[in-house]
């Protein structure tokens, strides 16, 4: 460290030296600028300079080997690491100056321990390391990081232990720059290894302790590739799946009780009844688990928008660590919009749903309207997705809402049609646009079009999701005026009436191997907690078994075995084995479950300009406030 002639500084200096302070690299840059009135806060940043690109860098190698950040190219991930550098950088900064600030508030309250500014440098460093193990072993093991595997995780103990060392390092040095000054100077520094060697056991021996306390069930391994062979057991007959959002355990029995509801209250009782209990979760989530069989955690599907950075395509959301990011990222910079709000696609999708399976078999499926299977880009069958009807809304170029391209042709020169025959919808007063009617008309189109797949004959498996009921509900508000909450309840009486009717009407084409699945959920005015949802089975080969205890995660291996294909060892859900008679579906005992159905691929592309069209619609049908 050369200093002009005259530094009035540089005895100090010296005399750190012959302390044995300023024999390393790392002590001569942290200690640069020592005794000068603004060197303990540029020492601060300094610190947080490099404890913030080490941490940055880290936490962005374990989202890359987490899978947490999709499919981002070369160039995502530098601009990612410029954030996530930025943001440690000024986390690490604020601890830093609050470490230095401690060192010389412990030294003006202990005198007698000021002697010895290096002790309390090193007591505080102690504290930092301290600190970083345990945020980083907590945020860890927080992540639901138990399915890495051992070597894994052994490395994530090193790795946080080495990491934490260096900050403690980084930040008892931080804090020595606070307090020496001429007339306060450390002790001569005699480094021990046997106390150093202790130090860095105890600290493994926290962060191992930590690693060893069972958090729960953790992530499997994700799936790699489908099996080349796969036994599977057809049916003759076909499957109907219905999916109704907001009509949950507690609103059937209610209104079967009074009378309404006639034809799935019958179903309920004459087929098999299984309460759904789910986590909560929003409307998205909820149906791609019940289509995939796994977590959202697992499947990247979590709410109806997600988030993403400038520069970055591959939303960053959707992660429990992404909210901080987020939040931070539009605080450092407001003015430059760095977070971009995009609707929920299944780009990011990473798990397989029900049709997509049976696809890859040859089995083709006609799909209507649900949630994450924009864009629509493959089959084998029709896929009508959840963008179609606010595409047809909007006009303009299609943009993959419909697959095959050929087939929204057919559906948008037969819209107009469509919108003339409901124009006489009550909307029970409600104003232009409002919720009640959207909802209506949601739930009216795509049981056409579902009307429309099964009935074509040449579908094995016929899939509608209908959430005009959760849209008419989630309207409602405790501040409405009693009548307008009496109408609003009125209409979604008369709307559950008529869905009723036209399920009743569409199961009447079924043949006696047919099989009929009706599927609802609370939807989001509901706790989970209090309310459940309901899935019924009936047809050929179903028998009735009362009402079983199920849940979300139960939907998808249940679909999978009436269309006779093996479960998979990585879905933690079982099939509704009860409400099935061995001697049209086989004894389960004799089904070979396949270690996994492989990894999903995603789709090519990724933005679309209908992007922020879709974000307004779902506002107007109240998922977005």
């Amino acid at each position: 460290m050369e200093r002009a002639p005259g530094d009035p500084l540089e005895p100090l200096r010296e005399a750190l030296r012959r302390r044995g302070y300023l024999d390393r690299g790392l002590d001569r840059l942290m200690l640069k600028g020592a005794g000068s009135p603004s060197g303990w806060l540029l020492g601060s940043l300094r610190a947080g300079l490099l404890s913030g690109v080490f941490l940055g860098l880290s936490l962005l190698l374990v989202l890359l080997l987490g899978r947490e950040i999709a499919r981002a190219s070369a160039r995502e991930i530098l601009l990612l690491a410029l954030y996530l550098t930025a943001l440690s950088f000024l986390l690490m900064t604020s601890f830093e100056i609050a470490c230095a600030l401690l060192a010389r508030l412990l030294a003006k309250f202990f005198p007698g321990a000021a002697v010895d500014a290096g002790k309390i440098a090193r007591g505080v460093g102690a504290t930092g390391a301290l600190a970083a193990a345990l945020y980083l072993s907590f945020w860890w093991r927080g992540r639901g990081s138990e399915g890495w595997g051992p070597a894994a995780q052994i490395v994530a103990v090193g790795f946080i232990l080495a990491l934490s060392l260096m900050v403690g390092r980084i930040t008892s040095l931080a804090a020595l720059l606070s307090l020496v000054r001429p007339g306060r100077l450390p002790a001569p520094y005699a480094r021990r290894p046997g106390r150093q060697r202790l130090a860095a056991v105890l600290l493994l021996a926290l962060v191992g302790s930590l690693f060893a306390v069972p958090w729960g069930r953790g992530r499997p391994s994700p799936p790699r590739e489908a099996p080349a062979e796969l036994a599977t057991s057809p049916r003759a007959g076909r499957i109907l799946w219905i999916a109704v959002d907001g009509l949950g355990e507690e609103l059937l029995s209610t209104l079967a009780s009074e009378g309404h509801l006639r034809f799935l209250s019958r179903l309920a009782r004459e087929g098999c009844r299984v309460r759904i209990s789910r986590p909560p979760a929003e409307p998205p989530a909820v149906w791609v688990s019940a289509a995939t069989g796994f977590s959202a955690h697992r499947h990247g599907v979590r709410g109806v928008e997600t988030s993403t950075l400038a520069g970055i395509d591959a939303p960053v959301g959707d992660s429990a660590w992404a909210g901080p990011l987020l939040r931070a990222a539009k605080w450092m910079a407001p003015w430059l919009r760095p977070v971009r709000e995009v609707p929920v696609s299944g780009i990011y999708r990473r798990d397989k749903m029900v049709w997509e399976i049976l696809g890859e078999r040859g089995i083709p499926s006609f799909v209507v309207n649900w949630w994450a299977t924009w864009p629509a880009q493959e089959g084998p069958g029709v896929r009508i997705s959840e963008r179609a009807f606010f595409r047809l809304e909007a006009g303009g170029r299609p943009d993959r809402e419909v697959f095959p391209p050929e087939e929204f042709d057919r559906l948008r020169a037969s819209f107009p049609r469509f919108l003339e025959a409901h124009t006489g919808i009550d909307r029970g007063g409600a104003g232009p646009g409002d919720a009640v009617l959207s909802g209506v008309l949601l739930d009216a189109y795509h049981l056409e079009r579902a009307r429309e797949g099964w009935g074509q004959g040449r579908w094995p498996l016929v899939a509608v999701y209908l959430n005009g009921s959760d849209v008419i509900a989630a309207g409602a508000s405790w501040k409405d005026y009693p009548a307008a909450q009496l109408r609003r309840a009125k209409l979604l009486l008369d709307h559950l009436d008529f869905l009723d009717s036209q399920i009743e009407g569409l199961a009447g084409s079924l043949r006696p191997e047919d099989l009929l699945v009706l599927q609802g959920d609370p939807g989001r005015q509901r706790d989970p907690l209090r309310d459940e949802g309901i899935l019924v089975l009936h047809g050929g080969g179903i028998r009735t078994a009362g009402e079983l205890p199920g849940g979300l995660l139960d939907v998808a291996p249940t679909l999978l075995r009436l269309s006779g294909f093996p479960p998979s060892r990585e879905m933690s859900g079982r099939s509704a084995e009860a409400c099935l008679d061995p001697a049209v579906f086989g004894d389960a005992a004799g089904v070979s479950p396949v270690p996994t159905y492989g990894e999903r691929r995603p789709p090519a592309d990724r933005a679309s300009d209908f992007d922020p069209e879709v974000l307004e619609k779902l506002r107007s049908l109240g998922y977005i406030r």
